[in-house]
């Protein structure tokens, strides 16, 4: 079961030495309602701060956890913000090339670039048959993806793709392992049931 997902497919181009995909991040609708409501309560709480601090009380404790309060209060807002804007416009981009694999997630032009060098790259497979059903609405309701193409490096679980359906995924993990030999080892690729 999937709350409010629609489906996505990836776009492939090929370049020299290489391939890049392009995908959309998960779009969850019900989701972007409620934190559009909770930047909304936060909004009309910022205005309240900002009355607070124009009182023209002395420095005391009070004070003092009031700005750090505030501090924290625009910072959950600006996280809120993005996350929304991430929800609504944000895209992935999975580039593979001769040295690395490099995975870009953003909205317009602003994002955050993680590379992986291929060598280190183990058990590049799908995921999402080993989630626990209600662990997997859980995490289409929060928009992270309940299935999606994942692989281990330096000791952890990298996750990416995580707008695709099972099929998809499969499909995106086979287009990159004819574009470069991932190590097969103990990474058994897990089949979509019939």
């Amino acid at each position: 079961m999937t709350v409010g997902r629609s489906p996505v497919t990836f776009q492939v181009r090929e370049v020299a030495g290489g391939l890049v995909v392009d995908l959309t991040s998960p779009r969850r609708f019900l989701t972007a309602l409620i934190v559009a409501a909770w930047l909304v309560g936060w909004a009309i709480g910022v205005a309240f701060l900002l009355q607070q601090l124009r009182g023209g009380e002395a420095m005391g404790p009070d004070r003092w956890f009031l700005y750090g309060w505030s501090v924290a209060w625009l910072a959950a807002g600006g996280f809120a913000a993005g996350y929304l804007a991430w929800l609504v416009a944000g895209r992935e981009r999975v580039t593979l090339d001769g040295e690395r694999l490099r995975i870009w997630r953003g909205v317009g032009r602003l994002g955050v670039t993680h590379d992986f060098p291929l060598g280190a790259i183990h058990e590049l497979r799908t995921f999402g048959r080993d989630v626990v059903p209600l662990l997997a609405v859980g995490l289409d309701f929060a928009g992270a993806g309940a299935s999606g193409v994942r692989f281990r490096f330096d000791g952890r679980v990298v996750r990416f793709a995580r707008a695709l359906e099972e099929p998809e995924a499969h499909a995106l993990v086979d287009r990159l392992r004819a574009a470069y030999p991932f190590p097969r080892g103990s990474d058994a690729r897990v089949e979509p049931a019939a």
